[in-house]
């Protein structure tokens, strides 16, 4: 027997709490109302077409439809469409009280010169915000529309304003959006909060976190459950969603010039987790392992052994490797892998086609008679190595020579290696083996010149950071750094003299020192939610 075929509907209201018409959008499946799940392809369908029926209702910039968070993907955004004599630019504002005034052009994603099709993002959750649009056409006088909601409460009932402490001078903030991923007491949100530490949006997931967030084409891709990478598109629209069946994604991804995610992976069949690099065709939706380290490392791990308790429960676990970070690079189809369990930083080349590994950065007594010896590079200067470090990062610079380039990244100056016991020889001086937050501790943030050529790494930068024995991460701005302590619970941006211009701290009152966020990114969202300038 067939059984029969499921019906989703959507229904467009009035949401009571605004003094205009702004509308939600319900979804009911076989006629009962549901918790929207945003990335299941049908109910996106829907929603588009509940949307269109919409359409006619907005019929100037001085009356246009506004329809809150209808894709349920961000929610607080309001999806605005209106039609015009031409085509033109909408700058809004959002007032709430208690609150600076955030001021942004939207970006029109209508191709039509008659039309506008965009997403407000900044309206504060919880709180009164007034929304003015002014619409200037390319010829022609300015249309200004206002209109005052009440927004609903955070959805993941988080804080909507960070404690923010101004050190330098808050003009020199880079432009953008604090996104505070992974946070451990929500980790099914990801909350982006502007400059002055007030929350702007909320993405609402699908079980997991957001590992971190990339941009291809005209969407913005990230992990949204286990085992699910979404698409979602400028007007908050899920356009494509790739279950990677067999894997469970874990830490981080990256994008590749030709569209693929190199993905870091836990393959469920293998006993070992946390050690698989799976490629994801963003196009076709086909995936594949493309790099497994057990083979890459086979005598290597021939050394480790399971442990636990610990982070994935009571029982052992064979978290041999723990990689945390990969970035890709075109040159001979590369990565650099960061592996917190032995502190050591890898680079593996041909990941597409034949990987091999090229060489390590690390502890050399750590690769001592595993025949991993000769892939060591050569440290030149006096300074220790990493302990656990995160977010390694690859930066070329066309002013050095061919073969040389930056690493950046957040050295937690933690040792752990439990995979290891039998391990006696030294520790990277300076590590500790303290696993929480200690305000009386340091990481760092470092900053490394490979020279591929010498076979050799040079520490040119170190700067000292709150203390995390997991977690966190550094973003280089191209001069200023973002730098999330994650155990500590706060995050800064630094001006290009390493001199902190703001501190915020989102530490939530019943939390514990298991509370954490996994990483804070600064992204602009230009041509996605804002007119690119």
């Amino acid at each position: 027997m067939v059984p029969a075929a499921e019906q989703v509907a959507a229904t467009a209201e009035t949401y009571p709490e605004a003094d205009t018409n702004v509308y939600t959008v319900s979804v009911t499946r076989n006629g009962v109302p549901e918790e929207r799940d945003s990335f299941a392809p049908d109910v996106q369908e829907v929603v588009d077409a509940a949307l269109d029926d919409l359409k006619s209702l907005g019929s100037s910039p001085e009356a246009p439809l506004l329809v809150l968070n209808p894709f349920g993907t961000n929610t607080t955004g309001v999806h605005a469409q209106f039609e015009t004599e031409g085509s033109g630019t909408l700058t809004y504002t959002v007032s709430s009280p208690g609150t600076e005034d955030f001021t942004r052009v939207a970006k029109d994603h209508d191709p039509s010169a008659a039309s506008f099709e965009g997403q407000l993002i900044g309206v504060v959750p919880g709180a009164e915000n007034t929304v003015t649009t002014t619409w200037q056409p390319d010829d022609g006088g300015p249309t200004e529309f206002s209109f005052t909601m009440t927004a609903p409460p955070s959805a993941s009932g988080d804080r909507t304003t960070l404690d923010r402490t101004v050190v330098g001078n808050a003009e020199e903030l880079t432009d953008g959006l604090f996104a505070v991923m992974g946070l451990r007491r929500h980790i099914d949100y990801t909350l982006l909060y502007d400059n002055a530490g007030v929350l702007r949006a909320e993405f609402d997931l699908d079980g997991y976190r957001t590992d971190r967030l990339e941009f291809y084409g005209d969407t913005m891709v990230t992990t949204v459950g286990t085992d699910k990478v979404a698409r979602i598109d400028g007007l908050g629209r899920v356009v494509a969603t790739h279950v990677l069946a067999g894997f469970e994604m874990h830490h981080d991804f990256d994008v590749t010039d030709d569209g693929k995610l190199v993905i870091l992976a836990t393959e469920t069949a293998k006993g070992s987790v946390e050690d698989v690099l799976v490629s994801l065709d963003l196009e076709t939706g086909t995936y594949e392992k493309t790099v497994d380290f057990t083979e890459l490392l086979a005598d290597y791990k021939s050394r480790t052994q399971p442990y636990g308790p610990g982070f994935y429960g009571p029982g052992e676990v064979d978290d041999w490797l723990h990689l945390n970070s990969v970035d890709w690079s075109p040159d001979g189809d590369s990565v650099i892998v960061s592996a917190r369990e032995n502190s050591a930083i890898l680079k593996v080349d041909d990941v597409h086609g034949n990987p091999t590994a090229d060489y390590i950065i690390g502890q050399r007594e750590v690769w001592a008679g595993t025949g991993a010896e000769d892939l060591l590079l050569e440290k030149t200067g006096d300074f220790p190595d990493t302990g656990g470090q995160h977010s390694v990062v690859r930066h070329d610079d066309a002013a050095l020579a061919d073969g040389q380039y930056y690493l950046t990244m957040f050295d937690n100056s933690f040792w752990s290696m439990r995979s290891r016991p039998d391990y006696t020889a030294p520790v990277p001086v300076g590590t500790s083996p303290v696993p929480t937050a200690d305000p009386s501790l340091r990481s760092e943030y470092r900053k490394y010149l490979v020279d591929e050529n010498a076979g050799t790494y040079s520490e040119v930068e170190t700067v000292p950071v709150p203390y995390s024995a997991i977690v966190s991460n550094v973003q280089d701005l191209g001069g200023p750094l973002v730098v999330n302590s994650g155990q500590a619970l706060t995050f800064a941006e630094y001006d290009a003299q390493r001199q902190v211009i703001a501190r915020f701290d989102y530490a939530l009152a019943g939390t514990t020192e298991d509370d954490f966020a996994y990483r804070v990114l600064k992204y602009g969202f230009d041509d996605l939610w804002f007119a690119a300038p």
